[in-house]
């Protein structure tokens, strides 16, 4: 009876012990991670861990990994995490640099902000955006083939761009040029940069459809609408399958042309907006006309004339601006829609956009914003 009952106490005895033991390892585990939180610093070097790793070194880097990830999910409605998410993050592509995911979570989490429940100062806002970009360009080095990545930054030849095999493929992961492209749009109002980084990430075959379009829109906000015009045309020239269709035939004949005037310095016209505008008309009735197969359709004329009526848009945008720019030099200050450029005889026309809600009678209009200091578009209402 009494060794029944000094087995039963033992028993016990060690399980007081045992949870004991786990509620004070857990303790200290947690005093571990809050110092990393607190003290960024503390988180070993890739140099040191390296060491200690005898080899293991992804092993390692995907202990940390996950680590990060838990500590993340726990701290999800919080930006506590942020404080120490570059340092360990870092510390993960250190040890193991083809590990992709790491890059893209800290692109995509680093520099958002929710101001409902996160509060930062405006200093540690851009901290975040630039550890964000630190992280995006290391991947880009570990993971990218940096002749293509170069090449591809300096090709506005989109068709180029797609076929030529010396810039296919140009990242083991397009995601990471893909968010990086985000941000220098988003966070640095960078339009320039972000057109890059879109291009450099439409380059894999396995990139998001849209990379092609941003990198020529992108290229649009950087105010380089020559660019951004070329570009898009020659998306709606080169859609995938389809060869000389009337959007195909109408967007070449276009590039072309505006190549050489582009080339001449010569300033687009009111007169040719018209005739563009009457054109791309044309073909947007052509899809509703009876007997056409729709299907087909959308397959070809209808994706080439997405791009050239971004392409007509950015024609506008640019026909704007030099207008405003010749009102500048006249009045030392910017128009601020195409009205006062009429009434002060700069233009002799208002581009019409091709987003219009005639029902709601809500429609896309052109606009100078002060802010980013060139023309842009808005939804408002149809005059």
């Amino acid at each position: 009876m009494f060794s029944k009952l000094l087995t039963f106490l033992l028993v016990i005895g060690s399980t007081l012990f045992f949870v004991y033991s786990s509620w004070i390892n857990y303790q200290q585990h947690m005093e571990i991670k809050r110092a990393f939180v607190d003290h960024p610093e503390f988180i070993p070097s890739s140099e040191m861990t390296g060491l200690s790793s005898g080899g293991f070194q992804n092993i390692i880097a995907d202990s940390y990994w996950l680590s990060a990830i838990q500590y993340i999910g726990s701290n999800a409605l919080g930006s506590e995490y942020k404080a120490y998410l570059y340092a360990m993050l870092d510390l993960i592509t250190d040890l193991n640099p083809h590990f992709t995911f790491p890059y893209q979570i800290g692109e995509l989490l680093l520099p958002s902000y929710n101001e409902r429940y996160e509060r930062l100062s405006e200093v540690e806002i851009q901290k975040n955006t630039d550890q964000a970009i630190r992280i995006g360009l290391k991947g880009i080095k570990n993971n990218c083939d940096a002749t293509k990545v170069e090449k591809a930054r300096n090709e506005y030849d989109l068709k180029k761009l797609w076929t030529d095999e010396t810039y296919k493929n140009a990242c083991r992961d397009p995601m990471i040029p893909y968010y990086l492209a985000y941000i220098y749009y988003w966070n640095l109002r960078d339009g320039r940069g972000s057109s890059e980084y879109y291009r450099i990430a439409s380059t894999n075959t396995d990139a998001p459809t849209g990379a092609r379009t941003m990198a020529a829109i992108m290229q649009g906000k950087s105010g380089d609408r020559e660019k951004a015009i070329i570009m898009l045309l020659s998306l709606a020239e080169s859609i995938e399958g389809q060869k000389n269709t009337l959007c195909q035939e109408l967007s070449r004949e276009l590039g072309t042309n505006l190549l050489d005037a582009f080339s001449a310095n010569a300033t687009l016209s009111g007169n040719g907006l018209r005739i563009i505008e009457t054109e791309r008309q044309e073909i947007v009735k052509k899809l509703d006309e009876p007997g056409i197969d729709k299907e087909n359709l959308q397959n070809m004329d209808n994706f080439c004339s997405t791009y050239l009526n971004k392409a007509v848009r950015e024609m506008n945008l640019s026909y704007l601006e030099q207008a405003d720019a010749r009102y500048f030099e006249a009045k030392k200050e910017h128009a601020s829609t195409p009205s006062v450029l009429l009434q002060n005889k700069y233009i002799d026309y208002i581009p019409k956009d091709f987003q219009q809600d005639t029902e709601n009678k809500q429609g896309i209009e052109y606009f100078y914003d002060r802010e980013n200091r060139n023309w842009d578009y808005r939804m408002g209402e149809m005059k």
